[in-house]
């Protein structure tokens, strides 16, 4: 695999060359649009920040056809966004090997998902279809002294379309294979009294991606099927946007999202069982896929439902004078979520579970900006809020009666910070050199509940606090070519593990989480605009890392802190103008992820023998967008990307990575458009995608049942009892039509 991998990446080389030549033989005056981004809370160029950021403009949104937080991890090296196993609306993401394994809501998350400055508190709930995206920007690195909450492994911000003030809108509709078919309607009104809005609203549907049929094999312990399909989706979403230019130096911005998902839950295929299991794996055997590949049938008697309704209110104040202004971001998000899904592969009722989370959050951020000749600072204040309570309830061998265990954990959270960071460019060197300081206070109480009944019942609180610096030396060395060096701390605070077996462990807790991150990069316009190159290198030094332990046999997590986690690495990240009408990219990522040193009360494996979640080796994406043909009726365009993913694991115990080793993979997709066909008023875009083109089977997820305290065989047989795995997607494929006027 390895061998497979670098002679594609020779081959890519090889391209890059011979594109480089072409260029360098190229007169055509077109150069690379620039990209404006906000990451440092003011408009800058993607070129002139001094952090690694991948930013995808409206244009390229539409022609990659990102519609969920999970695709944007195709562009961005060293970053892994999957839904979570058996989930579709709950999202698993990395950056440079920093992730939560586990979307338990009363986790902190590594990365930060930011939708117009707010924060999202949770990733149940966060793989929503996004709707008016003017841009989407991945930072990586910790993250805290410009943002309300400190992240350790980077933020992902989705920046959406303001109201324009003039009549105008969008009118789309599309289809496809799986009888998928989905609309968007938006419209911005006239200015009316400084007044400026968008409305929007968008709706889909879709067949499922495998068949739930009766059990095969007559066996007398099965249920009838609990659905027709797995993955089927009915999706409905609405945003109002209203802007308000009251004068010259205030505007006042509210937003209203909502979404409504209801969807049968991913198959989950039944592909490992274990002999020596202390499971049934006997009565699994007829189920299971020996293949390890995507099955188009199978048998749930548990897989019911996977439901997410989610509203928020924003509310974006600015007062701007001539170097000074004021910013304040208010923000409330109510979410009710509920999945029921069967874990056990088969149309036995081995294992289920049901989660019916009720979560609401507010946040409130107030920044003064200042921007000067040679002086620029952002100082903020932060306050956010949570509460959820969950009902899960978890049924092991329903189909031997043995009672369901009506489990309830919840969480009342508070976090209140103060951050500030400021940019100075020194007259006497031209303003070549930038200096950037930065510092963070943080402080989170958190009360927590377990109710396991007939186990235990118990409430608990703590409070962590934290001081995190940030350092950046960045140098001009000619207008277009800039390096830097950075340094930044990350955080992110102790907790309570709601998943625990036992009160002590519930009541033990786990503690705070930091790392110390340094990253050296080049940033680069060459060829008279026509090529951009950006290079990083990053060696980031954890403390304390929070690791989730999934516990197999309990269905259950166990967190410990590992004392010292090291990931380091390197990235590549570059665009290039061949000719006026193609524009080839590459997006190339390393990594290398270690454990220094394991807790010394850790007795089931050792950290040599222990898996890294989400830290693929390599990961590439090669991009190409061709202007066809140009002629008066419209414009000929044609995207194609192809994404490299490395082998890599989801778990840590070395026999749940044995069953649930995932494979690496290669994915086309393509999109050919013809782009502005004059139609009254406005233009028409008409288009054919194709996603998965090449139908390859890979998994994204599994759920190891067994290991970590079922250590059957140490010296070398599985101790997991069986393995259900979640595939993504097969081939899709569609048509689509959109008015702009």
């Amino acid at each position: 695999m390895k061998t497979n991998f670098s002679r594609k990446l020779l081959v890519t080389a090889l391209l890059a060359a011979t594109a480089a030549s072409a260029m360098a033989q190229s007169e055509g005056p077109r150069t690379l649009e620039e990209i404006l981004v906000t990451a440092q809370k003011r408009e800058q160029s993607v070129q002139d920040i001094p952090v690694a950021v991948t930013a995808i403009d409206a244009a390229a949104i539409e022609n990659r056809r990102i519609k969920q937080v999970t695709d944007i991890s195709l562009f961005a090296p060293n970053v892994e966004i999957v839904d979570s196993p058996t989930n579709t609306t709950a999202a698993t993401i990395a950056i440079r090997g920093a992730s939560q394994i586990n979307p338990a809501i009363t986790w902190e998350n590594s990365v930060g998902i930011y939708l117009d400055g707010v924060f999202i508190g949770k990733n149940i709930g966060s793989v929503f279809d996004i709707a008016e995206l003017e841009r989407v920007e991945v930072l990586r690195g910790p993250q805290g002294t410009l943002y309300g909450k400190n992240t350790v492994g980077g933020a992902i911000n989705l920046i959406t379309r303001k109201p324009s003030g003039e009549f105008s809108g969008t009118v789309s509709g599309e289809a496809g294979n799986e009888s998928y078919w989905a609309g968007r309607v938006s419209v911005d009104t006239p200015e009316v009294a400084g007044i400026k809005s968008t409305l929007s609203y968008y709706t889909e549907q879709r067949d499922g991606f495998a068949d739930n049929v009766e059990d095969p094999f007559g066996n007398p312990l099965a249920s009838p099927p609990s659905s027709g399909e797995f993955q089927e989706t009915e999706t409905e979403a609405a945003r109002i946007a209203l802007l308000w230019d009251a004068l010259d130096s205030f505007s006042a911005g509210y937003t209203f999202d909502y979404s409504d998902v209801d969807a049968t839950p991913r198959f989950g295929q039944l592909t490992q069982t274990s002999p020596n299991s202390f499971l049934y794996s006997g009565v699994q055997e007829p189920y299971l896929t020996r293949d390890d590949e995507r099955a188009k049938t199978g048998t749930n008697d548990q897989s019911f439902r996977e439901a997410s309704e989610v509203q928020s209110h924003a509310l974006d104040l600015l007062w701007s004078g001539d170097n000074l202004s004021i910013r304040s971001i208010s923000a409330y998000r109510d979410m009710d979520w509920d999945d029921y899904i069967d874990i056990d592969g088969t149309g036995i009722d081995i294992f289920h579970s049901e989660r019916q989370i009720d979560y609401e959050s507010f946040s409130q951020e107030l920044q003064l900006l200042g921007s000067y000749d040679t002086l620029d600072f952002v100082l903020g204040a932060y306050y956010f809020e949570e509460e959820a309570d969950v009902f899960n309830p978890i049924t092991f061998f329903g189909s031997f009666s043995v009672p369901t265990a009506n489990n309830r954990y919840g969480l009342d959270n508070d976090s209140v910070a103060v951050f500030g960071q400021t940019d100075w460019r020194p007259a006497f060197l031209d303003e070549r050199l930038t200096v950037t300081l930065g510092a963070r206070w943080t402080e989170e109480e958190k009360n927590q509940y377990v109710i396991q009944p007939g186990i235990y019942d118990e409430a608990t609180d703590d409070t962590f606090d934290n001081v995190s610096v940030s350092a950046a030396l960045s140098y001009a060395f000619t207008d277009n070519v800039s390096g830097y060096v950075r340094y930044a701390e990350g955080w992110k605070s102790g907790g309570f593990n709601a998943e625990a077996a036992n009160a002590a462990e519930f009541l033990r807790g786990y503690d705070d989480e930091e790392v110390d991150a340094y990253e050296i990069g080049l940033k680069s316009l060459l060829l008279d605009g026509r090529l951009q190159l950006n290079v990083a290198a990053f060696y980031n030094d954890f403390e304390n890392f929070q690791l989730s332990v999934f516990e197999g046999a309990n269905a259950s997590s166990l967190i410990v802190n590992v004392p010292e986690f090291e990931t380091s690495g390197f990235e590549v990240e570059a665009v290039a103008l061949v000719t006026e009408d193609l524009q080839l990219s590459v997006a190339y990522g390393y990594l290398d992820a270690e454990y220094k040193e394991f807790p010394s009360d850790f007795t089931f494996f050792g950290k040599d023998e222990a898996g890294v979640p989400y830290s693929p080796e390599n990961n590439l994406t090669l991009g190409v967008d061709w202007t066809l043909v140009r002629a008066d009726y419209g414009t000929w365009e044609l995207h194609v990307d192809y994404s490299y993913l490395d082998e890599h694991t989801p778990f840590i115990d070395p026999d749940q990575v044995a069953a649930s080793q995932i494979d690496d993979r290669w994915l086309l997709n393509a999109r050919l458009a013809v782009a502005d066909i004059p139609v009254g008023d406005g233009n028409l875009v008409m288009a054919l995608w194709g996603q998965n083109l090449t139908d390859e089977d890979y998994r994204i997820n599994t759920i190891p049942f067994g290991g970590v305290d079922q250590r059957i065989d140490p010296n070398g047989g599985s101790g997991v009892g069986w393995t259900t795995s979640y595939f993504g997607d097969p081939r899709t494929y569609g048509f689509e039509v959109t008015y702009n006027f």
